[in-house]
């Protein structure tokens, strides 16, 4: 069994653009997702680990604080963004995480330039961020089925009826 340090699989944009390039000198098809993954649950899990078998190697772009509080709300993350990293990065089917402070994920997208651009079957293509930017790019744009029943608001609001 190899053993893992889950901190080196935390990159900075530009060391993830540099690993990113490697991985392609190589051969392997990369492949990208993102989220804000604050309360990891089944849904996530299911969902990274189909996005990972698209590809050899999979980069999870990672909402900061910062950019959670703005698309969630002032009470969001329950967990921070070291947490929510390391956490990622333990995931044996995530081979890189990088944070992102935007409140989408197009920049680091169009810097990583992944070969396959997932996002779960509530979006179509046309409204991924980034689509258009890897189809012209010659990548592809996937969707996953998700588990239906499982979002971390879901949890959220499951906790707060039982604490009533």
């Amino acid at each position: 069994m190899s053993k893992t340090n889950t901190p080196s699989k935390i990159h900075n944009r530009e060391n993830a653009k540099q690993t990113v390039a490697s991985w392609k000198e190589n051969g392997e098809r990369v492949v990208f997702s993102n989220g804000c993954f604050d309360l990891v649950h089944l849904g996530h899990v299911d969902y990274l680990e189909k996005a990972r078998n698209l590809g050899d190697r999979l980069i999870v772009g990672l909402n900061t604080d910062a950019s959670v509080k703005r698309l969630k709300g002032e009470e969001r993350p329950i967990n921070n963004e070291l947490t929510r990293s390391r956490i990622m990065a333990a995931f044996e089917f995530v081979d890189a995480v990088v944070l992102f402070d935007e409140d989408t994920p197009l920049e680091l997208i169009t810097a990583l330039m992944p070969d396959v651009l997932v996002k779960g079957n509530d979006y179509t293509v046309d409204t991924i961020v980034g689509a258009k930017e890897v189809l012209a790019n010659g990548g592809s744009v996937e969707t996953v089925e998700l588990v239906a029943g499982y979002s971390s608001t879901n949890v959220i609001e499951k906790i707060k009826r039982s604490a009533d």
